[in-house]
């Protein structure tokens, strides 16, 4: 009987204790495709800096492109999107893709299939009142 506890605990060892096995990551589009940000600090005009965003490839005609309005853990509404100028989208030709502001927040992209990339200035704070 001892022997057959013995060799039931060492199986359960040897199954337990086997070697790694490789991870198995899904082939999303979020890996396989990242989003590259360029926000180039030598081209401030006006104290708005120029943002690039190439988000990579879609295959839907319409997103979505969106900016925090709260960040965890600050408990505030911040409403970035307020800071965001001259939002343009641009197909892989260079041409202007047609963007409409849904809220102060986001942005709706047409023929997102064709999106390269998208350009947009950033206005800072320091500068602004804050009321209350």
């Amino acid at each position: 009987m001892k022997k057959l506890i013995l060799l039931i605990s060492i199986s359960f060892l040897l199954v337990g204790c086997k070697s790694t096995q490789k991870a198995v990551v899904p082939n999303t589009v979020v890996i396989s495709n990242p989003i590259k940000a360029n926000i180039d600090l030598t081209k401030v005009v006006d104290d708005k800096v120029p943002v690039t965003i190439d988000p990579g490839k879609f295959n839907q005609d319409l997103i979505v492109f969106r900016l925090p309005k709260v960040i965890q853990g600050t408990y505030s509404l911040s409403n970035f999107g307020k800071y965001i100028e001259g939002l343009k989208a641009f197909d892989y030709n260079g041409a202007e893709l047609e963007v409409s502001k849904i809220d102060d927040n986001s942005w709706s992209i047409q023929n997102a299939t064709n999106f390269d990339k998208l350009t947009y200035l950033v206005n800072d704070t320091f500068d602004q009142e804050v009321m209350g």
